[in-house]
């Protein structure tokens, strides 16, 4: 067996269709991962972040499609090991779980004519 045979899977939740930062689609490509359940693949700015912190870890990756007001029960009850989501670090969620540094920062605004 190949050493990466022998590495502890990195379980990601993410609901793999908030564009462009994850999504699914049925074809792969360079870049990205199968979808457990054989749901398609991966992609977009958490897939990459979430196989760099794999591959740091020396863990394989594994991508968990769950749906947005699932994640956090599926990370509390240990289904899954991190969250990969445009998910913004509150008070009331910072009590359940732990955050990572942000990676990735937005300024929303409106935008109205006058």
């Amino acid at each position: 067996l190949s050493a990466s045979a022998l590495a502890e899977p990195f379980r990601v939740g993410m609901e793999c269709g908030y564009a462009p930062f994850n999504w699914a689609q049925v074809e792969q490509t360079e870049g990205s991962v199968p979808i457990d359940g054989n749901q398609g693949y991966a992609d977009g700015y958490d897939v990459q972040i979430a196989k760099y912190v794999a591959a740091r870890l020396g863990m394989n990756l594994e991508i968990y499609s769950i749906e947005w007001d699932s994640l956090l029960p599926a990370l509390e009850s240990g289904a899954i090991d991190a969250i990969a989501a445009g998910m913004s670090p509150t008070a009331e969620r910072a009590a359940q779980i732990d955050f990572t540094d942000t990676y990735y920062e937005s300024n929303l605004v409106v935008i109205i004519r006058k």
